[in-house]
């Protein structure tokens, strides 16, 4: 809804049946979070409005208290109803403006976890279901599902997509866009939304980074996909809140500045992008945001919600596919610039603090890949994610996939490298002689 204020209108139909073994007396709801500023919510359970309250079990979580118990085997309907709002000054919030918006795959539907208890179930989807969107007329359309379809109603658009259980994070992209298409090695295909005409020059800039990110990916995590999706390439919606405070702060240890971070993935095919950095800086386009895809962004049910130091796995491989594209001196200079981030004389409470937390996630998988070797280390991720692909994974998994690959025992190491204060000695000294040799050289060199 672009007029007056622009805002996302959003309406949820659920159709449920009571398949468990006792009667219901209410139902708890991961309702959307701040980041999207949900405001004027309404809920029906039958065609009458249910009051909100907030669960006691999970303060996340939102408690609807039925007027009378919902028997065993009986079907019912919830309809959510509600607003998103842009928030272009607050930080981390989501941003769109009257001629684009974006709904990542996370966090904007409301989600029905299952039934708590030891044998609680519930909350699966269907096998098919329709996702709606409706826009202003002359807006392009990208969202998940397939089998879309399009209506021209009045001075509106009506897309249809059909989702199935591969889309159970659906997402969306909309916009009075430009679309041009690029072509890269490998049969990958891109298309490029932006606001304004791009030149054959920065698509070829942007295409030469993109091409040589991808076979690093590639091989570091596997081909996604024999077909090869599209790729798709969207210019932000609104630039002040167009990425999360998490994205920021991975890509300043890769970049150095926070203000170079340019992407983010909002979907396991797509990228948002600032054209203000994006094409000046390409290699920033293809950071730690295409990096998420490969690690099954949209169908890893738990990415979302990874921690320190899992969260530092797509930095890692962004960090390895710099190398690649801006040559091998790119390594040193961001593990001293996570370094940086690290108190030499670190206090046990300096853990506590996010941007050491990050630092020293960032550092354990240089430090593992150092310990093991980069053949069985490779070998592990690719494991790792194949084992756990549509179940999420976590620190305990990578350590399995590492030990298995290596035949060495690294278990302690990682958890020592994670609990003890600051990082050890050694591997801070042997990046130290690397910075001392390499300002060596420079000087001899100099006349």
């Amino acid at each position: 809804m672009p007029q007056p204020q622009p805002h996302i209108h959003i309406v949820a139909d659920y159709h449920l049946k009571n398949t468990g073994i006792r009667e219901l007396a209410f139902l708890e709801v991961h309702l959307p979070s701040r980041r999207f500023r949900p405001s004027d919510y309404t809920i029906l359970w039958d065609g009458a409005e249910l009051p909100l309250a907030s669960s006691t079990a999970n303060a996340r979580d939102t408690l609807l208290q039925f007027p009378k118990p919902w028997p065993i085997g009986d079907a019912r309907t919830v309809q959510f109803a509600y607003d998103l709002h842009s928030a272009t000054a607050q930080e981390g919030a989501l941003g769109f403006s009257t001629d684009a918006f974006d709904l990542p795959a996370e966090g904007w539907t409301p989600a029905l976890p299952q039934a708590r208890g030891p044998f609680g179930f519930g909350g699966v989807p269907p096998n098919k279901w329709q996702l709606v969107v409706r826009v202003p007329n002359g807006f392009l359309v990208h969202a998940s599902g397939g089998k879309e379809k399009h209506f021209v109603k009045n001075s509106d658009m009506e897309f249809r997509f059909e989702q199935t259980a591969a889309d159970l994070n659906p997402f969306v992209v909309a916009g009075r866009y430009r679309e041009t298409h690029q072509d890269l090695p490998g049969n990958q295909k891109l298309r490029i939304w932006s606001r304004t005409d791009v030149t054959s020059a920065q698509l070829q800039q942007a295409a030469e980074s993109l091409s040589k990110t991808l076979l690093v990916y590639d091989s570091l995590f596997a081909t996604r996909d024999k077909s090869r999706p599209p790729l798709w390439i969207v210019e932000c919606p609104e630039d002040a809140g167009c990425f999360s405070q998490r994205a920021t702060a991975y890509s300043s240890l890769l970049f150095g500045r926070s203000s170079d971070d340019s992407s983010e993935m909002i979907s396991r095919d797509t990228i948002l992008f600032d054209p203000r950095v994006a094409f000046a800086k390409p290699e920033a386009l293809a950071g730690p945001a295409l990096a998420s895809g490969w690690l099954g962004y949209g169908q890893n049910p738990g990415f979302y919600q990874q921690q320190a130091p899992m969260s530092a796995l797509p930095a890692f491989a962004a960090a390895l596919a710099l190398e690649v594209s801006a040559g091998t001196q790119i390594r040193d200079q961001i593990i001293r610039r996570a370094l940086g981030q690290i108190p030499v004389h670190a206090s046990p409470q300096s853990n506590d603090d996010p941007s050491v937390a990050r630092a020293k996630s960032l550092l354990l998988f240089y430090a593992l890949r150092e310990r093991v070797g980069v053949d069985p280390f490779q070998k592990a991720l690719q494991h790792m994610l194949f084992a756990r692909r549509q179940r999420g994974f976590d620190l305990s998994d990578l350590i399995s996939a590492v030990e298995e690959e290596s035949h060495q025992d690294v278990g302690p190491f990682v958890r020592q490298w994670i609990k003890r204060p600051g990082v050890p000695d050694e591997f801070r000294a042997t990046y130290s002689q690397s910075t001392a040799t390499q300002e060596t050289i420079a000087q001899e060199a100099t006349p």
